[in-house]
């Protein structure tokens, strides 16, 4: 569920950032070259900034995330309270 969260958000994160660039665009005088730069280009800023966000994503999602040699042992419920889900090494399990 993180992973899409991550997603959704470098989504949300591109998209301000695109009608901020084309608001500072609308700000500025006919005649300035960054205007012209941002108009001529917009396509590939939004390509750009999304590409960009979503590695940084993904790469937050890989950092945080468990190692791969560790098992998910799910929620139980446990004298009528609830126990968290836990990760375990796989090496625990085996002995």
């Amino acid at each position: 569920m993180k992973r899409y969260l991550y997603i959704a958000c470098a989504i949300l994160v591109a998209i301000i950032l695109i009608e901020s660039l084309r608001l500072i665009s609308n700000r500025m005088s006919e005649n300035s070259k960054f205007r012209k730069f941002i108009e001529k280009n917009r396509t590939i800023l939004i390509l750009l900034i999304s590409i960009i966000l979503s590695v940084i994503s993904f790469a937050i999602f890989e950092l945080r995330g468990s190692s791969p040699d560790t098992q998910y042992t799910p929620a139980t419920l446990e004298d009528g309270g609830i126990k968290k889900g836990e990760f375990e090494s796989k090496d625990a399990n085996d002995s």
